[in-house]
């Protein structure tokens, strides 16, 4: 039997050069928990992990990379040690053809792939699987602009423009849990992903490693993994503890 490959994402929010988390993505509502990025990636990476999810807070409002020089000097750090999924102001070909070149393994569309799907669709070979469009949703709807702009799009309509071949995995954020430790809306994340065609990833609201386990559980429903933050940060497991999780679960 194909062995099921669930994984976790630590993440690592940059604002201001620093390591932050935001409750409900309000960026006046954050917890500086790094002064050093590059720190922050050690310490996951000695736990263990093989991703990291970086996201450029202060870029995904302006729509332009605003943490260029920190990000890119974390990518040397740990180039060949670690799998980077970057999203934040990523709105240009020109963007994505410079991280892809500074080695980042897959890229995040978020504004760019609501305001554009055409862009997407066209996009070259070259590029298939190097794409994970992010849907960031309040009550069904998705938000845009570093969460600031709301629409009254479905997420399951936006992504269904999109063929699987070209997108690597949905991200599926729940603003009204993120950053807030209050679980995952493990139903409302299943059911979108039994939906689509692409496999998903989980985020928000992860407090326990009791969260990890039920999304863990629906693998077969197109859950592949799930991004950990504040829960990480706050110490409510250690990254180590939820990946020796996983391991085991593994058929």
């Amino acid at each position: 039997m194909i062995e099921e490959n669930f994984t976790l994402y630590p993440a690592i929010d940059i604002k201001d050069g620093k390591c932050v988390r935001l409750l409900f993505g309000d960026m006046k509502k954050e917890t500086i928990y790094n002064n050093n990025p590059i720190d922050q990636a050690m310490w996951f990476i000695d736990q263990g992990a093989k991703w990291l999810h970086i996201v450029d807070l202060d870029g995904a409002v302006e729509g332009k990379t605003v943490n260029k020089s920190i990000i890119q000097k974390l990518l040397k750090t740990f180039q060949n040690k670690v799998n980077i999924q970057l999203g934040g102001g990523i709105r240009s070909l020109e963007n994505i053809d410079f991280w892809l070149q500074n080695s980042v393994e897959r890229l995040i569309l978020g504004t760019l792939a609501f305001e554009n799907p055409n862009f997407v669709k066209k996009l070259e070979y070259k590029y298939y699987k190097k794409i994970v469009i992010g849907t960031d949703v309040r009550d069904g709807m998705i938000a845009s602009h570093g969460w600031k702009s709301q629409s009254n799009i479905r997420a399951l309509d936006l992504v269904k423009k999109f063929n699987p071949s070209i997108i690597s995995a949905i991200i599926y954020t729940d603003i009204s849990r993120d950053g807030s430790l209050q679980g995952v809306s493990l139903e409302q994340t299943t059911n979108f992903a039994k939906s689509i065609p692409h496999p998903v990833i989980a985020s928000g609201g992860v407090s326990s490693l009791n969260d990890i386990i039920k999304l863990r559980d629906e693998f077969s429903n197109g859950i592949e993994g799930v991004i950990i933050g504040r829960a990480l940060y706050d110490k409510k497991f250690k990254f180590a503890d939820a990946l020796q999780i996983i391991k085991k679960a593994k058929i």
